[in-house]
């Protein structure tokens, strides 16, 4: 039976799961109750549960946090539902939502940009360092109400603790962590520090790793002009270093706190396409941030937020020549007012404008050097309506590009219109509404429709070059309008019980669905294309993606401190492009997995196993990707001596040294997943 008709039948028979009852014999149902309630800062000012926003959501914290951290955030996110990555080697993986990546996704750092250049390439990565993550939020769907009309595919926020957001309860805390060995031989330090009182506080970040090249199953390329002596059991030029710092510090006073922190990330790291590339890249950050809770009117406070990056990425050949240099210089700002009107009505008014100025020198320069600004206007409102809460809001945005010089010796292509200082101008309308109803206890069924407006970007408008990265050369198409789209997004929930987790299905219609779209071998002339790289220009065609998600923990062990938990999971994305009745290019298959975890005070096992589906829907420049099934487990033992906790940890991962392609990279040939790994370390708390 074909995983498109398989997938609605696990999603029946999961809420078939969610409805059964099962305490055990002779206990009242209220002593079996296990709440699940996690609270989310994304949705807005407030901080809401997961159980009570119309979208679907998903949260990392704590011991599950910790288990999933990898060096990219990619890679972190990957296990979790309707999450996938990008998958472009151990230095660049970035996630992908139901399917959609690059500009449609917005991933934030506390509720600010990236300020990088992850969204232009799949083998640029992102600025942000998850190891330092205290929680990552994740918001499927369209998101574009509160972080921008390019969020239509989901929002990620990487929440840290660099500026202190609560004062301290004693004058030092921390974290010393090292952990090691894995299928790359890992070697990872990272310290944080926090001093401070109730009025003052100071916090110090610090990270070094370093990873040799990823041991494989087998050899790393399976394409027609892979090499017949290429080494077998490693993946050349994947090697990793990574250094960040970050400092800030925090006043308190009664009605709120205002914090600073300047942070540098710097990383190298291999492209293991055909020919030997690195990536070194620098970011240094300013990020203020500050909040009041004094009430004034109907308003109860201020919040307000402002990033500034001087970000810069080289393209080095050989390890020594540079062939292409990216610079982004960008800043982002936000502010947003919480109010409420009686005792049932709430939300937040906003503003957000952000500046980049990007340009690229070099061999490779895809897109012409541009600034983009942006303005917008915000504002999300919720309603409690005895068992229904109804949630609404909208989002004006502004956003100008202007060109910087364009070489003029570029062939002409039908589409392609570029000129020096011009600047072109859009306005994105986008509207949500939504409701949350409350059948019975600890149930609740959310109802998303939204519609967005994504401006195009510049890359998507002007670019007309070699991309080395992706093994094309890629053309923009200066017409490009507002890609808009309608969302309707379904969700069960249940946060009590035997039985506890969600069950989602969605629909996204396009009209005007940007994508890069092949042309003929000989569109662009010898002397412009000499290493005869693919062709594609950027198209907007209508199109629709649709599928679901589902997370489920059964309870099976509930005593004291021993718990025993059986974690389901499964999503599913299609996307097909309408005009032209084909399908779109690396859309992840049918994913399901099973994880048994223990947890009994001290000691903390665990053993998973995932499954991936073959991919046979691609397009007629992609190939068919073999499914594969991936074993994991994982160890936690805390030893508390003193003052101070010790946690000694080992996590195994493809244990049984599976060959895996992840459809959805642009490498799929070229990088397959790392092999069998087991990375072991220690975490102490003080």
């Amino acid at each position: 039976m074909p995983l498109s008709r398989l997938f609605p039948l696990f999603l029946l028979s999961s809420t078939a799961v969610l409805r059964a009852q099962a305490p055990a014999a002779g206990v009242p149902p209220e002593e079996t109750i296990i709440t699940l309630d996690t609270f989310l800062v994304s949705s807005g000012p407030d901080a809401k549960s997961a159980f009570d926003l119309a979208q679907g959501t998903s949260i990392l914290t704590g011991h599950d946090l910790h288990l999933r951290q990898q060096g990219t955030l990619g890679a972190t996110l990957n296990e979790t539902p309707g999450v996938n990555a990008t998958s472009y080697g151990p230095g660049a993986s970035r996630p992908l939502i139901r399917g959609l990546g690059g500009d449609r996704i917005r991933v934030l750092s506390n509720s600010l940009g990236a300020l990088d250049a992850s969204s232009i390439s799949p083998d640029h990565t992102t600025a942000v360092e998850p190891l330092f993550a205290d929680r990552i939020e994740v918001l499927r769907g369209p998101s574009t109400l509160l972080y921008g009309s390019s969020a239509v595919g989901g929002v990620v926020n990487v929440i840290t603790h660099t500026i202190p957001a609560t004062a301290p309860a004693t004058p030092l805390t921390g974290t010393l962590e090292t952990r090691g060995f894995g299928a790359a031989d890992e070697r990872t330090g990272l310290l944080a520090v926090t001093a401070g009182n109730q009025r003052f506080a100071v916090q110090v970040d610090g990270l070094r790793q370093h990873g040799g090249d990823v041991s494989l199953p087998g050899v790393a390329r399976v394409d027609a002009a892979a090499p017949a002596d290429q080494p077998a059991g490693i993946l050349p030029n994947s090697d990793l270093t990574t250094s960040s710092l970050a400092v800030g510090a925090t006043v308190f006073t009664p009605h709120g706190h205002g914090g600073i922190a300047v942070s540098t990330y710097s990383t190298l790291y291999g492209v293991p396409v055909g020919e030997p590339i690195s990536i070194n890249l620098h970011q240094r950050r300013l990020d203020c941030q500050g909040e009041t809770s004094a009430t004034f009117g109907p308003f109860r406070g201020v919040h307000a937020r402002f990033g500034y990056g001087e970000y810069e990425h080289g393209e080095v050949a050989d390890r020594r020549t540079v062939n292409t240099t990216f610079h982004n210089q960008a800043w982002e700002g936000r502010l947003e007012l919480p109010h409420a009107f009686g005792a049932t009505v709430s939300g937040t008014f906003g503003g957000q404008a952000a500046r980049s100025d990007f340009s690229a020198v070099g061999e490779e320069v895809v897109t012409p050097p541009s600034r983009t600004t942006s303005q917008a206007l915000f504002a999300v409102e919720a309603w409690r309506l005895g068992a229904w809460s109804l949630q609404a809001g909208g989002r004006l945005e502004r956003q100008s590009i202007t060109l910087g010089p364009v070489d003029p010796t570029l062939p002409a292509l039908p589409g392609y219109a570029a000129t020096p200082g011009e600047s072109r101008q859009d306005t994105g309308v986008s509207s949500a509404l939504g409701a949350v109803f409350y059948p019975a206890r600890n149930w609740s069924a959310g109802l998303n429709l939204a519609y967005t407006e994504r401006l195009p970007t510049a890359q998507e408008r002007f670019s007309h070059g070699p991309h080395g990265g992706t093994g094309a050369y890629e053309v923009g198409t200066g017409r490009l309008g507002a890609e808009r789209s309608v969302g309707l997004d379904l969700s069960l929930r249940r946060r009590a019980g035997f039985v506890t987790g969600s069950v989602s299905a969605f629909v996204n219609r396009f009209q005007d669905y940007i994508f890069e779209q092949e042309l003929p071998p000989d569109a662009i002339p010898a002397a412009n294309n000499p290493e005869a790289l693919t062709p594609y220009q950027f198209a907007a065609k209508d199109a629709r993606f649709y599928g679901g998600e589902a997370e489920l923990t059964l309870h099976l062990l509930e005593q004291g401190a021993r718990q025993l938990h059986l974690d389901l999971t499964a999503d599913y994305v299609q996307a097909q492009q309408t005009t032209d009745d084909e399908p779109l290019p690396r859309i992840p298959p049918f994913r399901g997995g099973a994880a048994l975890r223990y947890e009994g005070g001290r000691l903390q096992l665990g053993v998973g196993t995932r499954f991936v589906a073959r991919q046979d829907r691609y397009t007629h420049a992609e190939t068919a990707t073999a499914g594969y099934t991936l074993l994991n487990a994982d160890f936690a033992y805390t030893l508390p001596v003193g003052g101070i906790s010790y946690e000694f940890f080992a996590r195994g991962t493809n244990l049984t040294d599976r060959e895996a392609r992840v459809h959805s990279s642009f490498l799929k040939d070229f990088c397959p997943l790392p092999g069998r790994g087991v990375t072991a370390g220690v975490r102490m708390n003080f």
